[in-house]
């Protein structure tokens, strides 16, 4: 999964770019629509929770020792919402914990703070196919990304019948595939499957300009276990592809994977975000660049075919459309730019899908006309749409183009008096954001700054203050640092927890000090670990450098702390710093006090047997 984005980028291929050309034709495969009586089938009922721990990893091939590698790891828990029926399939509440990410190969860069800060969906059938994901719009398109191809690579499709042997129809970062099944039967009331992957089906365009993907093998197996709802109890994989480009030497990469059922992991999965607010659409991509230049066959398009090639992106239900349907409208929108309050209308009358409104927001942020602004700037405001599609205005009104004072004042009354919570909540954020988007020296960035303090102002003593603080995060200005660094000391817990996290946003230098000075005096351990995750990730991919007093505190930490999150949080915190000998030392001190065999498992991940051995005597 994250191989074939760092495989692309090391070739110089833009990653949607390679999504738009790899969409290809469904392939022709035997998939019955709902599992005959008495077939193995996944079973979820509501209230149901599981947690999982998972690792990934992808390496280019022919690279010396040490080579780079993109990892993520870490646990996924969830929680049924709605149980699967025949003509419907589950929905779940997942949520990603002591995440581990290092993305040396590819460019664009998920965070792991977002990857944990707030819950998301899957729909899932009887048959165990993933038939959606769902974000919040605050997620990043880098985020989503990664999430739903992690995702996408532990897909295994039943047979809907006895079958030993069948295939499915599937997609994953590279493109569409047909994947070849074997059953085999174990003791127990288990099944073990393995899954092939013999080629990808490119589409006309991609022949076109010569691309060619290898597979050189790529084979998965996975446990499934009867006894707990039919879901896989362990998934093991590894698949090795080589990219051919015009004019380039052939690049291959592997991606090794791996999944275990740890139901003791399972953490508690946040209901603040609800299905409602989610979208279900475009998670297999990165987020997009800027539109090419209009050519004359994309401007010789009317309003009509403008809006049906937009749709037929959606058509058949694909996935992985949203990226590259923005970026055909965007640029369509760039040749006309007075057309886009046609497509709103269009809009609202229920011309555009439900599934493409995500793209259809996106493609005026993209087109970066003054058009396109007052048309987000219209549906902002407009009560006749769904708040989902408001917030969706007010996300792309946030990143649209240079940050203007216009736009920052109707996200400010948005955020003030909107009848929406969440229309009102985004666009707070949206301030954030555009704050952190606007240059040092302008005079918007001050006024920004003096808009979000009088939020945090007339917020005080309220659950919106929580909010603001997200907000604040949101710009990572170091100006803040006082406003943090008050409510970290003095706030309620949740407020504690919520400075920590802006804090983790501002610059290491200013952040750091902070948390490290709240961590020593901490009475709470939901926050103690909140404040450790914001110290994991000040420098994300990077490697920590801890001090000796930073180390000290870690040991003291580690030897009284009675909360399994806390521990956990400072094991990762100087496993990030397992360069340094001494803090190595510090996780092998503490591995025969600890309790809990998974998190002896973790410091096991950070420090060698031989060393455990050694600092142990």
């Amino acid at each position: 999964m994250m191989g074939v984005a760092a495989g692309l980028a090391a070739v110089g291929l833009v990653a949607g770019t390679w999504e738009g050309l790899t969409r290809g034709a469904p392939p022709a495969v035997t998939e019955p629509e709902r599992p005959a009586p008495g077939a193995r089938e996944c079973r979820f009922e509501r209230q149901a929770t599981a947690a999982f721990s998972f690792e990934s990893t992808a390496t280019l091939d022919g690279v010396p020792a040490p080579r780079a590698e993109d990892r993520f790891q870490g646990h996924l828990s969830w929680v049924v919402v709605e149980e699967a029926r025949p003509d419907r399939p589950a929905l779940l509440r997942a949520a990603l914990s002591a995440v581990d990410l290092e993305q040396a190969l590819s460019q664009e860069r998920a965070s792991a703070r977002e990857l944990m800060d707030s819950p998301f969906y899957v729909r899932v059938d009887t048959r165990c196919r993933f038939t959606g994901i769902g974000f919040s719009p605050r997620w990043s398109g880098a985020s989503r990304h990664l999430v739903s191809t992690l995702l996408e690579s532990l897909e295994f499709v039943l047979p809907g019948d006895d079958s030993a042997r069948w295939s499915a129809g599937q997609r994953d970062g590279v493109g569409a595939y047909t994947a070849e099944y074997r059953r085999h039967d174990a003791t127990g009331g288990t099944a073990r499957i393995v899954r092939t992957k013999p080629r990808y089906q490119l589409d006309d365009a991609a022949l076109r300009l010569g691309l060619r993907v290898q597979v050189l093998g790529a084979r998965a197996e996975a446990d499934f276990d009867s006894e707990r709802g039919g879901w896989m109890r362990r998934v093991e994989g590894q698949e090795t592809v080589r990219i051919h480009l015009p004019g380039e030497a052939p690049q291959g990469f592997t991606h090794r994977f791996h999944l275990v059922r740890e139901d003791g992991l399972f953490a508690s999965v946040s209901d603040a975000v609800a299905p409602g607010e989610v979208d279900f659409a475009g998670v297999s991509e990165p987020a997009p660049e800027a539109p090419s230049p209009v050519d004359a066959e994309l401007a010789a398009l009317d309003v009509g075919a403008a809006r049906a090639r937009f749709l037929s992106f959606f058509g058949e239900g694909a996935k992985g459309a949203v990226f590259p349907a923005a970026r055909f409208l965007a640029g369509w929108l760039r040749a006309h730019p007075e057309e886009g309050a046609a497509l709103l209308t269009d809009l609202r009358r229920g011309a555009i899908a439900e599934s493409a409104h995500a793209a259809f927001f996106l493609a005026f942020e993209l087109a970066d006309t003054e058009q396109s602004r007052q048309v987000l700037a219209d549906a902002l405001v407009s009560r006749d749409l769904p708040a989902l599609d408001r917030g969706r205005a007010a996300s792309a009104l946030a990143d649209h183009g240079e940050p203007s004072r216009e736009v920052a004042q109707l996200l400010l009354t948005q955020a003030r008096e909107s009848d929406s919570p969440m229309v009102a909540n985004v666009s707070l954020l949206g301030l954030g954001s555009m704050a952190g988007r606007t240059r040092p020296g302008d005079p918007l960035r001050d006024e920004l700054h003096a808009a979000l303090r009088d939020e945090l102002a007339r917020a005080a003593g309220s659950h919106d203050e929580l909010a603001v603080l997200d907000a604040i995060g949101n710009s990572g200005d170091d100006a803040f640092r006082a406003e943090l660094d008050e409510r970290l000391k003095t706030g309620s817990p949740a407020l504690r927890g919520r400075a920590a996290e802006a804090l983790g946003h501002l610059s290491s230098e200013v952040g750091r000090p902070l948390l490290v000075a709240q961590l020593e005096r901490e009475p709470s351990p939901g926050v103690s670990t909140t404040i450790l995750r914001s110290l994991t990730h000040l420098a994300p991919g990077a490697a920590l450098d801890l001090t000796e007093a930073e180390l000290a505190l870690a040991g003291r930490k580690l030897a009284s702390s009675p909360s399994q999150d806390e521990r956990a949080g400072i094991i990762e915190w100087v496993g990030r710093a397992r360069g340094q000998r001494e803090a190595r030392r510090v996780l092998a001190a503490h591995f025969p006090r600890e309790p809990n065999v998974h998190l002896q498992q973790r410091i096991g991940a950070f420090v060698t047997p031989g060393e455990l051995r050694e600092f142990m005597r």
